[in-house]
């Protein structure tokens, strides 16, 4: 068996941000220039239980730190629940709540097929990612 050698690139660029913001986090114009705009990126990591709660026996929660982003204000934060299986029979994993500059919370609930459990959250390795565009700076 030959050893094969994955080689992965990254390419950095030195030129502007090519990301705008239409609207902020309120619906509105931003007042906030484009260079101050940053997105952050992370996951929950697959299976772990930290940061996880039941909230009653249909309903689980989880949430997520966003602080060392170092937004100034709301960000806009998109989310989805990735896993091993059943997953994707959960309500609510594209609906965070409560959303602030440090972080949000994500609340999952039973679609009828079963109830979210702890021990589901490790088997599953379900996790959250989310990516969060926002700014970082104030004029």
């Amino acid at each position: 068996m030959v050893p094969q050698t994955i080689v992965a690139f990254c390419l950095i660029s030195s030129t502007l941000s090519s990301i705008i913001m239409v609207k902020d986090s309120s619906g509105g114009r931003p007042t906030l220039p484009d260079s101050c705009l940053r997105t952050c990126a992370g996951s929950t990591g697959a299976g772990l239980r930290r940061g996880w709660a039941v909230r009653h026996r249909s309903t689980m929660e989880v949430t997520v730190d966003m602080s060392e982003c170092g937004f100034v204000d709301t960000p806009v934060v998109t989310t989805s629940l990735a896993g091993n299986g059943f997953h994707d029979f959960l309500q609510g994993t594209s609906a965070p709540w409560e959303i602030t500059k440090t972080g949000f919370r994500l609340v999952v609930e039973n679609s009828g097929i079963f109830n979210p459990s702890l021990n589901r959250v490790h088997y599953y390795k379900w996790h959250v990612n989310w990516i969060a565009v926002g700014y970082v700076c104030e004029v």
